[in-house]
């Protein structure tokens, strides 16, 4: 992949190896971006095989 892929997978793998397991929002202010970017970077580490996502949150849905 192109050289800011590398970097940027560099990044959060690093994040993850220091901080352990974190929720995406953490990754994500850890690495200067939102939760919704840090959310598609791991999506894409997943489908590689280098990351596990291993939670997932129902939000709350509005009552009628």
């Amino acid at each position: 992949m192109d050289d800011w892929w590398t970097e940027l997978e560099g990044d959060v793998l690093a994040c993850l190896r220091t901080a352990g397991a974190i929720p995406p929002a953490e990754v994500g202010r850890r690495l200067g971006v939102s939760e919704d970017s840090a959310a598609s970077l791991l999506a894409m580490l997943a489908r590689e095989g280098k990351v596990r996502i291993a939670l997932v949150e129902l939000v709350a849905e509005p009552r009628s």
